[in-house]
């Protein structure tokens, strides 16, 4: 991409705001556009907390990918002067004895090769430090201390206004209509109200929005939603950080996995 580049960002989501920002410091000139209010209370990332981990299997480049995330949150607590990051480590779980292909066995073998130190937990380990899963179905899985969650919709709010120090125009309250071409180029985005912002490129950061903003994409991408509950414990004290850090809880089966107690809500968070 060419030096001074008009760039049009649709969607100021988490995906949407740090394409922003990077285009920003890559010398691009960055009109962002989102319907609002910023963080929207629809978007994906707009939330009370998201899950921040290294594991996904036996995937090297996805770790990879992961630690350098890892880093980045740490960056950012740093730079923006909130801890908006929790590292609180990660509990895995699992129902049966971890074996070579599955899940839980992979990203345990994948962390030792790479370095990390994950510790391996039975039933009766699991148990005796993480009181609140004694008991229960699970007989194997183990704990990363690197790891943990993050304040969701409070680092989307955070970044729409570094965005804005920054330079990147904002257009909150504008919602997408479709995009703008020229011949066989796309050159920006037109508002449902008619309205043009102009550039020399688009990046379309909607979410589940995209194959409704984006017709031609409905057959490759489909819109889902998956259940959240927030609970409130009476006996909160079980479900701190230390003793109930964020879980997945035999996940590749189950997608089952949730949060330690939230500092200011007094909620725990499954999903």
């Amino acid at each position: 991409m060419a030096a001074s580049t008009r760039v049009v960002v649709v969607g100021a989501g988490i995906f949407g705001v740090t394409a922003a920002l990077e285009l920003r410091v890559r010398g691009h000139a960055v009109s962002l556009l989102d319907p609002g209010p910023l963080p929207h209370a629809l978007a994906a990332s707009t939330d009370v907390s998201k899950v921040v981990r290294l594991e996904y299997g036996a995937g090297n480049e996805y770790m990879e990918l992961a630690e350098r995330a890892l880093a980045g949150w740490h960056r950012w607590n740093r730079d923006l002067g909130e801890e908006l990051y929790h590292e609180t480590g990660i509990l895995h779980l699992s129902r049966s004895p971890m074996k070579p292909g599955g899940f839980e066995h992979e990203s345990f073998r994948l962390l030792e090769k790479r370095g990390h130190s994950p510790e391996r937990l039975d039933a009766r380990a699991l148990g005796e430090r993480f009181p609140a899963w004694r008991g229960g179905p699970f007989v194997d899985g183990f704990f990363h201390a690197k790891g943990g969650w993050v304040e969701s919709g409070k680092v989307v709010s955070r970044l729409v206004r570094l965005a804005k120090e920054r330079g990147v125009s904002l257009h909150e309250g504008v919602a997408f209509d479709r995009l703008l071409e020229k011949g066989s180029r796309v050159t920006g985005a037109i508002a449902k109200d008619g309205s043009r912002i102009e550039g020399d490129g688009v990046v379309v950061a909607a979410g589940a929005w995209t194959p409704h903003l984006l017709p031609f994409l409905s057959p490759y991408l489909r819109t889902r939603g998956m259940p959240v509950f927030h609970l409130r414990p009476r006996a909160s004290e079980v479900f701190s950080p230390a003793r109930f850090p964020v879980f997945t809880a035999d996940i590749a089966r189950t997608g089952y996995y949730g949060f330690p107690l939230h500092p200011e809500l007094s909620i725990v968070k499954v999903a």
